[in-house]
């Protein structure tokens, strides 16, 4: 699985990268260490690491993620022969589950931006930085550097 995390960061895709890297630390983690060779991967073994993600607290989400990512790479060593399929995540949650909404309501915001702060203050820093969030839908500030020059352009 190290080898696909290495093999995602060359050809950019750095955010599905740490996806993967993240997620083989946590099954490293379940395997307390131990590598599991990828033909011995089984059911069984799926199960009792969904377990251990469920007694972490983990949602449910979060689980299938993990296990998505597991069996893309499991899938991966399948086509390249390393492995008969033998469909070890079949047993397993790998659906998406309802979350509860937790939007901030429409007033909420514009009460926000109408508040009147002291300028160059950090309460003004993070009311600017929640309406950019708001505005670009919660994409992350530690992406636009990728992007090179950006011009912002009001429109409020």
């Amino acid at each position: 699985m190290y080898d696909v995390t290495v093999q995602l960061s060359r050809l950019g895709r750095e955010r599905t990268s740490e996806t993967y890297a993240t997620t083989l630390r946590s099954f490293k983690a379940f395997r307390m260490g131990v590598d599991v060779p990828v033909d011995e991967i089984t059911p069984e073994l799926m199960l009792y690491y969904e377990a251990y993600l469920r007694n972490r607290g983990l949602a449910m989400n979060t689980i299938s993620f993990y296990m998505r990512i597991l069996r893309a790479v499991y899938n991966r060593a399948v086509e390249q022969g390393l492995t008969p399929q033998r469909h070890p995540f079949k047993p397993t949650y790998t659906g998406i589950a309802r979350t509860t909404k937790r939007a901030v309501a429409l007033n909420v915001v514009k009460r926000i931006k109408a508040l009147d702060l002291p300028p160059h203050s950090s309460l003004d820093l993070a009311r600017d930085l929640f309406l950019f969030s708001f505005y670009t839908r919660g994409c992350r500030l530690s992406i636009w550097p990728t992007y090179g020059k950006v011009t912002f352009v009001t429109v409020c």
